[in-house]
């Protein structure tokens, strides 16, 4: 089923989890709740949107990935053998995917924003990086983290060098987006409304790290939050959606 179809199977939205970022309590509450939450039986035959940064680097080789832990990826595959679909844009800090993803564990990946249609109603999906209006350094930096000749280069240093050089890149990324979050709220609502007005009956996002579920004149906007704190996710029922966080 392809996301333009309209699919009324129970659907979930997150973002956010940075696995790898934080220290090894945290990591472990985060890949608990996440299973848990993977493997709860009402996600048994739903749809998981997961909208970016999953992991805090990624960086695939033809015969290597990045040592992760286990226990996401099998949450994953579980999930998908069990009738489930998985859905991952890539985000600022996961975007260097091969087909690992895809051949293994069935995920299906999103390489920029999607729109899906739900009864009949147009649904708007972005990791949200680059969204806000004053964020033109960002902008420039996430061309030069996607510029494929620098990937390539990336690819071909030894492994140890290359996961080294991609967890300082995140590490700088994170670094120089965080600081701007509060300040950015009203810059991704403004860009909400506006894809409101241009039809989109709602706009999902990540990135930000702050939980948002309102409406907007006749639409919604939304940011997933994310899953190392609060444990945010989204519910749609209908037209309409509700925020959760995941304990």
């Amino acid at each position: 089923m392809s996301p333009a179809e309209t699919d009324n199977r129970p659907e979930y939205f997150l973002s956010d989890a940075h696995f790898g970022a934080h220290g090894t309590q945290t990591e472990q509450i985060k890949i608990s709740r996440f299973v848990s939450f993977l493997g709860h039986p009402d996600r048994e035959g739903a749809t998981v949107w997961f909208l970016g940064d999953l992991f805090d680097f990624w960086l695939e080789y033809k015969h290597a990935i990045p040592k992760a832990s286990v226990r996401i990826l099998a949450a994953i595959q579980t999930f998908v053998d069990k009738g489930g679909e998985f859905h991952l844009l890539l985000g600022n800090h996961d975007y260097w995917v091969q087909d690992f993803f895809t051949a293994e564990l069935g995920i299906k990946l999103h390489h920029d924003d999607v729109t899906i249609e739900r009864d009949e109603r147009k649904i708007l999906l972005s990791h949200g990086d680059g969204k806000a209006a004053g964020d033109g350094g960002y902008r420039l930096l996430k061309k030069l983290l996607r510029f494929r000749p620098a990937i390539w280069c990336l690819r071909h240093i030894p492994v140890d060098w290359a996961f080294a050089i991609a967890a300082r890149s995140s590490n700088s990324s994170r670094q120089l987006t965080s600081g701007r979050k509060s300040s950015f709220k009203d810059d991704y609502r403004a860009f909400a409304e506006s894809q409101i007005a241009q039809g989109n009956h709602a706009v999902i996002m990540g990135h930000l790290h702050i939980p948002v579920c309102e409406q907007l004149r006749d639409g919604w906007y939304i940011n997933c939050g994310e899953w190392f704190e609060q444990f945010s996710y989204i519910t749609r029922d209908g037209d309409s959606f509700t925020l959760h966080h995941w304990e």
